[in-house]
């Protein structure tokens, strides 16, 4: 089946979302590695990765793809990607079957890495720097990489330009937090300097980091939020850079609940699509709704490594699940604190954010000398 056509189907499962899906999903989500050489204010490495270093290895993967055939796969997860030595091959691996791929990284431990990664076809690169000035960096990261990372993505996009290669199409991703915030604007200016062609500001989720909250938060007002977001959607709109701040605005009293007390008791006013359409899928092998669950509440449907995909795709567990979600009885906290993308604004995102939906040009198509 053609890549348009199972998205025309998968638009027909999303409009009626049955609780038997039909077809495979376009897209999942895989954790190359678990383990990080950062340690970072605002993430909150899972305790199941804590104390065991773990990789996806090629061949568990094809095992993997070959049962779903997605049209695009993430690869990104509780640990760091680059970590796991196998990663470039498992970019080759699904763009020769005609996924696009994309992957999150820190981008500190690519600096020998720059030609291949150009080279894999890589779809789209997301690079973790969350701050415009280095020590910023510094007192989120703990460690001062940020020269580091600029020196690289110049090099990655002369390379770029050198084989005139289209991709890996470059997003910076920035969480929005007390120490960064009032960076959101200033950190489109770097991205104008290096040619990134997006960026994607993140709101800080703070349920899983309930004991760093009061320091994540300190300050973080609705009305700071709303106003270095208006910069940053002003600025990215001069220099032509795809941004999602825009769409933040416009839901911004949803997203706005990370950053206050407590988990809502009511759940999000809109039913959570990637039930229908996607999975995440742990370095183990274990099935998931989505990266949220890690920790506390771990959900998963059941292990790729002892049954088949369509046995998990469609099983008891997984209906139920989408029943739940259907009719917003949501039983799990990280569902109730989240504001799903409804289908517009999965759309509009991929009109702002190259890379978001499709891979966009080949990674052989050429652009301009």
């Amino acid at each position: 089946m053609g890549h348009k056509l199972r998205m025309f189907g998968t638009g027909l499962v999303l409009a009626v979302k049955p609780l038997r899906v039909p077809a495979r999903p376009l897209h999942f989500q895989l954790e190359p590695a678990t383990g990080c050489n950062l340690r970072c204010k605002m993430c909150q490495v899972p305790s199941y990765t804590r104390d065991q270093f773990k990789t996806m290895s090629l061949d568990r993967f094809r095992h993997i793809f070959d049962q779903i055939r997605p049209i695009k796969v993430a690869l990104s997860g509780a640990g760091e990607p680059f970590l796991n030595k196998d990663l470039l091959a498992i970019v080759r691996y699904a763009r020769e079957r005609g996924a696009s791929v994309l992957t999150t990284t820190n981008f500190t431990l690519c600096s020998g890495k720059l030609e291949e990664i150009v080279d894999s076809g890589l779809s789209l690169l997301k690079v973790s720097i969350d701050a415009a000035r280095p020590e910023t960096y510094a007192k989120i990261r703990g460690r001062d990489f940020h020269a580091r990372i600029v020196r690289d993505i110049r090099e990655l996009q002369r390379l770029k330009k050198e084989k005139r290669s289209a991709t890996p199409y470059l997003r910076l991703q920035f969480v929005l937090q007390a120490d960064s915030i009032g960076e959101a604007a200033e950190v489109v200016d770097l991205a104008h300097e290096l040619g990134a062609d997006s960026i994607y500001y993140q709101p800080l989720e703070t349920l899983l980091v309930a004991d760093r909250k009061e320091e994540l938060t300190h300050g973080v007002t609705f009305e700071l939020l709303r106003r270095r977001l208006s910069e940053a959607r002003d600025r990215a709109a001069s220099l032509r850079i795809g941004s999602n701040a825009g769409i933040l605005l416009k839901n911004l009293e949803s997203y706005y609940r990370k950053y206050q007390r407590g988990v809502p008791d009511e759940p999000p006013g809109r039913v959570c699509l990637l039930p229908w359409f996607s999975c995440y899928i742990t370095v183990d092998g274990n099935v998931r709704p989505c990266c949220s669950f890690g920790e506390g509440e771990t959900l998963y449907f059941g292990n790729l490594f002892e049954q088949r995909f369509e046995e998990i795709w469609n099983s008891e567990k997984y209906r139920e699940f989408r029943r739940q979600s259907k009719e917003r009885q949501l039983r799990y906290e990280v569902c109730r604190n989240c504001t799903p993308n409804r289908l517009r604004e999965f759309v509009r995102l991929a009109g702002v954010l190259p890379g978001f939906l499709t891979s966009g040009p080949s990674a052989s198509e050429t652009i301009e000398a």
